[in-house]
């Protein structure tokens, strides 16, 4: 079962993440943002509203491709974070740099 979906608008994309980010799903996570960077997409978002953990290796995925993206000009930022995503990248450190202002 693919634990997200991706939705594109114009040059914007979304991928809706539905379940925890473990090794597993960060390994299909990377994959999915490879092919994205790939593409014309210009901003991407990750949306973890349902996201109920995230290991280590999803955090290094989602900061990775934070920073290929604005290497390349481009913009991927977390978005509407469950309460549980929100907490494990507050105690990161990494939320004030990953998430999309006023989430």
């Amino acid at each position: 079962m693919i634990p997200f979906t991706c939705l594109t608008n114009g040059d914007n994309c979304e991928i809706v993440v539905d379940r925890r980010i473990d090794g597993e799903t960060a390994n299909q996570l990377e994959i999915e943002l490879l092919a994205i960077e790939k593409t014309s997409t210009k901003k991407a978002y990750i949306n973890l509203a349902a996201c109920t953990f995230i290991c280590s290796a999803g955090i290094r995925v989602i900061l990775q491709y934070h920073r290929r993206f604005k290497t390349a000009h481009r913009s991927l930022l977390v978005s509407r974070l469950s309460p549980e995503a929100d907490q494990i990248l507050e105690l990161t450190g990494f939320k004030d740099s990953i998430v999309e202002p006023n989430h």
